[in-house]
């Protein structure tokens, strides 16, 4: 069989960092190491989609030769081993099926090609998971608009979202695919865990949408072996201002190639300690998370205005019912944390606050604990009021995402709350520890003993919150990538 490619030829790699071929002397579709397997096996799609996705077939190609490649249950091959009714002549055509960040499945009759650990492709996954997530080397396998609808993958129960979600595909994958996107290649330098985590993930996959590619490199693993070759890969790195000493003297990552973000005025501090306050002059761009962090760079002298990059929430993740009434107090932050031996988060006064007006306390996660941020909204649809008490923060996520569910939300005036309370999603607690604890516990006895007003309130927060939508923040990180 002879085919012509509608488009250009795409390398499928697996979630292993492997990449697709057909073994030339057996004719099986097999797995690999990137440089020792053979490039002859390519995914070739039509244009028009069928029920929101496209059509496509894996096509062996050699010597001049292509032939379609067939998915059987057990095993793939180019041509039937056996053939009969249930074996047609053609190739499996395979729905091209987009998911985020660049990942793709392939599903034919209700069943997913699947890479198995030890190289083989079979093709009998009724449910979509880690072995059945592809990456490609063309643009046009998930950026083109209109070849699914509107994320419907998300309310399939054929796709194990939590297993998709949480898979992070190594930077060292994506180079070797040698992707070139239509807008810049970013890779985020940080921790993938956590609020950190939460702000990555989301710009990689909200970023993608517009055109860019962003990963995400661990800087809590060692990239010494390979970083000469991965960094020069992508137009920019970004990195929280902690980053910037490895990424520079240990991995010899180009100033100008950096783009810094503040996520809090104490990095801000850390960095001018460790650089000198003139490293900001160097960067290829300097960022802050909020309005906040935008002064407190100033006032600690640093020359260069940072670009105001705001953090948003997916609001329609965290939505929920509103609750009837006010039992329990969610916490979603550590609960105690010191840096420069001043104690800053102070979750014992939320506890005390929640225990003087009768109700009980929860607690997502610490440091040293964390709750995975995928599993954040069903934290949030756990409790009724979220509460925090810090006395210095940049742009804390519990309270949009929080507000976003529908629950009442009491904060101190650092970070950007104040201005999130003041469009409406939330209550302002005074800073002082003993007029914290009063002001939270009379607010929380007063909703818990008047249900009308707690739901009325609650719905109102909700209301607001959904300014805090990424697709109203965004942009501040497109023209910020795109000025550096």
């Amino acid at each position: 069989m002879t085919k012509q490619f509608q488009s250009s030829p795409a390398r499928l790699f697996t979630a292993f960092g492997t990449v697709l071929f057909v073994d030339p002397f057996t004719g099986e579709l097999r797995h690999g190491a990137i440089e020792d397997s053979p490039v002859n096996v390519f995914l070739d799609a039509d244009w028009a989609p069928t029920d929101g996705y496209r059509r496509s077939q894996l096509i062996f190609a050699a010597d001049g030769l292509q032939q379609s490649i067939h998915c059987f249950a057990a095993m793939c091959h180019t041509s039937p081993t056996s053939p009969s009714k249930d074996r047609p002549d053609t190739g499996t055509t395979l729905e091209l099926i987009p998911l985020e960040r660049g990942l793709l499945a392939l599903r034919s009759g209700g069943h997913f090609l699947s890479a198995i650990p030890d190289g083989r492709m079979m093709h009998q996954a009724s449910v979509c998971s880690i072995w059945e997530l592809f990456i490609a080397s063309e643009n046009w396998c998930t950026d083109t608009p209109g070849v699914a609808i509107n994320d419907a993958w998300r309310r399939d129960n054929a796709f194990n979202k939590s297993h998709v979600v949480s898979y992070i595909v190594h930077p060292l994958t994506r180079m070797k695919s040698n992707r070139q996107p239509v807008a810049r290649k970013i890779l985020i330098y940080g921790y993938p865990k956590w609020s950190h985590g939460r702000v990555y993930y989301d710009l990689s996959r909200h970023l993608h949408d517009r055109g860019y590619l962003v990963d995400i490199l661990d800087w809590q693993q060692d990239h010494a072996l390979y970083a000469q070759d991965l960094f020069p890969y992508y137009d920019f790195v970004i990195s929280a201002l902690d980053g910037i000493a490895t990424l520079v003297d240990r991995y010899k990552v180009p100033f100008d190639k950096i783009i810094a973000i503040s996520h809090h005025e104490f990095d801000i501090r850390m960095l001018i300690e460790q650089k000198g306050i003139e490293v900001f002059e160097k960067f290829a761009n300097y960022g802050v998370v909020s309005e906040y962090v935008y002064c407190a760079s100033l006032m600690r002298g640093v020359p260069r205005a940072p670009m105001v990059a705001s953090l948003g929430i997916n609001f329609d993740e965290f939505y929920a019912e509103i609750p009837k009434t006010l039992k329990t107090v969610g916490y979603a932050s550590s609960m105690s944390v010191k840096t420069f031996g001043v104690e800053w988060k102070r979750g014992e006064l939320a506890e005390a606050a929640a225990a003087d007006a009768g109700l009980a306390f929860k607690i997502a996660g610490s440091t040293g604990n964390q709750m995975s941020f995928h599993d954040m909204p069903n934290f949030y649809r756990s409790v009724d009021a979220v509460v925090t008490s810090s006395i210095s923060e940049a742009a804390q996520l519990p309270v949009m995402e929080a507000a976003a569910a529908g629950r009442l939300v009491i904060g101190t005036p650092v970070g950007h709350f104040p201005l999130k309370a003041y469009q409406g999603a939330g209550i302002i607690a005074p800073i002082e520890a003993a007029k914290f604890r009063a002001f939270a516990t009379a607010t929380l006895s007063y909703y818990r003993d008047a249900p009308n007003e707690f739901v009325k309130k609650c719905r109102s927060i909700q209301e607001a919150a959904q300014v805090f939508d990424w697709k109203h923040q965004i942009k501040d990180w497109t023209e910020l990538i795109d000025a550096a």
